[in-house]
């Protein structure tokens, strides 16, 4: 089995779609592609994607760095919209190759701590592919802390 089967094992659904731009990034040694997922739900998507730590790691990054724009400028609404503007391109534009390097990742940590093949395939397709469920939790906490944030002025 070579690594493109063990990546499309692992991505699972859009399997062709991402395999192509897996390819070109090898290819080219680019990092840009368009990706309107990423682009429109930016963190969500890594969270449907599994790519639950990377989620965790920008979102708080993304909370900071609001915070420190508040900070510094408060009430600058053209600098928020700015950086919210450069972080969706940012996910459009970047998504694809940060989802590359997640999958290559995870493959090769798989291929590592399971040598046998068929175990392979198991572990790729359980570990790999979407969660719908991840992405509705995400989005549950975020509008659950939202709340507490706005009900306790």
């Amino acid at each position: 089995m070579d690594k493109w089967e063990k990546y499309r094992i692992f991505v699972g659904e859009r399997a062709d779609y991402y395999i192509e731009k897996f390819k070109k990034f090898e290819e080219t040694g680019g990092a840009v592609s368009w990706n309107w997922a990423a682009f429109i739900f930016g963190v969500v998507w890594m969270f449907y994607r599994k790519m639950n730590l990377y989620g965790i790691v920008i979102f708080t990054a993304l909370i900071a760095l609001g915070f420190f724009i508040a900070v510094l400028s408060p009430g600058n609404k053209l600098l928020a919209f700015g950086l919210q503007l450069w972080v969706w391109f940012g996910f459009g534009a970047f998504g694809n190759y940060l989802y590359y390097t997640f999958v290559k990742n995870k493959v090769s940590q798989i291929e590592n701590s399971f040598p046998d093949e068929k175990t392979q395939k198991i572990i790729l397709a359980k570990s790999g592919g979407t969660s719908i469920s991840s992405a509705v939790l995400f989005v549950m906490a975020v509008f659950l802390v939202q709340m507490l944030l706005y009900y306790q002025k």
